[in-house]
């Protein structure tokens, strides 16, 4: 076919169309490729660094110890609700020595020699605590330290179920706190023996859950009628061998 003048204008045309299209295309696979490309930089998550030296994670980390959680935590029961300061509430050395001879350990299977003194240690960061607490499985019996008699069956919410009771020459005032529940039959006014049983050990009023006990308070009594007035006596001595 001969090469016609207009036959060669079409071939031009033709050769530009392609070359457009080709260019396109390349432009537009350069422009999917760039889109597709993974950025390699680091994640920055504040979230998966770790806290500032010092600082625990709000998230227990799974396999740390943690801290503390199965260690007694002390009641802040006090022994008696008012503090009797007067002369007739000071326990003399002969009332004191009368007391210890007929004392004994207030919760069954606890012998004296496995008793810690926590008389004066404090609660709140100041008030002293002026009570003995002796641990033991909940349901444990707690029983009376004297013979003596019964004052009052009372609840509190520091103290939870208490049983307040005198020694035999009614010169002190004995408190048992903490208690999971009193023994059947207890009352206002029975009379006690040593060894008697007046309730069991457990976690009632401010005692920590995990920490059952004996909450165990003296006090020489000015008037038996306010029973919950008293001069505290420290009871760990007196059950000391």
């Amino acid at each position: 076919m001969p090469l016609t003048p207009t036959l060669l204008l079409a071939l031009l045309l033709s050769g530009c169309v392609q070359l457009s299209d080709s260019r396109a295309a390349t432009a537009d696979s350069l422009a999917k490729a760039q889109a597709l490309q993974v950025d390699s930089s680091p994640i920055k998550d504040k979230s998966l660094r770790p806290p500032p030296a010092g600082v625990e994670p709000v998230t227990q980390v799974r396999g740390r110890p943690i801290k503390d959680s199965l260690a007694p935590r002390p009641d802040s029961a006090s022994a008696l609700a008012v503090i009797d300061s007067s002369p007739r509430s000071r326990p003399t050395e002969l009332d004191v020595a009368v007391l210890r001879r007929e004392l004994a350990v207030p919760v069954a299977g606890v012998v004296a020699s496995a008793l810690h003194d926590t008389y004066t240690e404090l609660r709140g960061g100041t008030r002293p605590h002026e009570a003995l607490d002796i641990l033991a499985p909940r349901g444990t019996p707690v029983l009376s330290a004297t013979n003596g008699r019964v004052l009052k069956l009372f609840t509190s919410v520091p103290g939870g179920l208490m049983v307040y009771a005198t020694d035999s020459t009614e010169k002190f005032i004995l408190m048992y706190g903490h208690l999971d529940a009193y023994a059947p039959g207890l009352a206002d006014g029975q009379m006690l023996r040593q060894g008697q049983q007046v309730g069991v050990v457990g976690t009632t009023g401010n005692a920590p859950a995990n920490t059952p006990h004996l909450h165990f308070a003296i006090a020489r009594a000015g008037d038996l009628k306010q029973w919950w007035k008293g001069a505290p006596v420290n009871p760990y001595p007196l059950l000391r061998p």
